[in-house]
C-alpha cells in the first residue's frame, strides 16, 4: 500500500476515534490537556505564542489561552491562504469563519507576527504515534510553516484516542519533540 493510502486510512481511524469521543469526555480531556501545557517550561517563558482554535472535535485550549493572556503573553492564531501558506497572526477581535471552516483572524484587524517570533506553537493533529510523529490532514500548512519556525517550540496537542500504531512517514513529515494529551507530557 503506498504512503499515501496509508495516511488516509490511519486519517480515517484517528478522525473517528476522536469523533466517538462524548461532549464530556472532550472537555475533560482538553481541561487535563490544558493542566499539563500551563506547566510546561517551553510556554512558561514564552512571551509569543501561535495557538489554534479548535474546529470540531479538537482539543479545546481556550482555557490555556485566557491564562497566557492573563500573563501578557501574545496570542496569534493561524491565517491560511489558497497557495499553502501560513501566517500568524494575533487578532484584536473575535475570529472569523476561515478556510476549511476552522475560526482564523481577520487580516484587517490583526498584527501580523513573523515566525522568528514565536517561541512556541501549539500543533493539532488528526493522529500522532508513540515516536511523537504527527498526522495532520494532508495539506502540509503546518509542516511548511514550523520549518520557518527557527527558534520556537513545536508543541503537538491530541486526545490519546487518536494515537496510533504508527504514523506513515515521507521526507517533509517531521517528528515532534514534546506531545501533550490528557495523559500527560511525553518527549522525545
Amino acid at each position: 500500500m503506498a504512503v499515501t493510502e496509508e495516511k488516509k486510512a490511519c486519517r480515517a481511524l484517528a478522525l473517528s476515534r476522536r469523533a466517538a469521543l462524548s461532549s464530556s469526555e472532550r472537555q475533560t480531556h482538553s481541561a487535563a490537556i490544558c493542566r499539563a501545557l500551563s506547566e510546561l517550561c517551553e510556554l512558561a517563558r514564552a512571551r509569543v505564542v501561535l495557538g489554534y482554535a479548535a474546529a470540531g472535535s479538537e482539543c479545546d485550549l481556550d482555557a490555556l489561552y485566557a491564562a497566557l493572556r492573563a500573563r501578557g503573553v501574545a496570542l496569534a492564531f493561524p491565517l491560511t491562504a489558497a497557495d499553502g501558506s501560513m501566517e500568524a497572526l494575533v487578532p484584536e477581535g473575535a475570529l472569523l469563519p476561515g478556510r476549511f471552516g476552522v475560526p482564523e483572524p481577520d487580516p484587517a484587524r490583526s498584527r501580523r507576527v513573523s515566525p522568528e517570533e514565536l517561541d512556541a506553537v501549539l500543533v493539532p493533529c488528526v493522529g500522532f504515534d508513540s515516536s511523537l510523529r504527527r498526522l495532520g490532514h494532508g495539506m502540509g500548512y503546518y509542516d511548511r510553516y514550523l520549518a520557518r519556525c527557527a527558534h520556537a517550540a513545536a508543541i503537538l496537542v491530541a486526545f490519546e484516542a487518536q494515537r496510533l500504531c504508527a504514523v506513515p512517514t515521507e521526507s517533509h513529515d517531521r517528528s515532534f519533540s514534546v506531545l501533550v494529551t490528557e495523559a500527560g507530557v511525553f518527549r522525545r
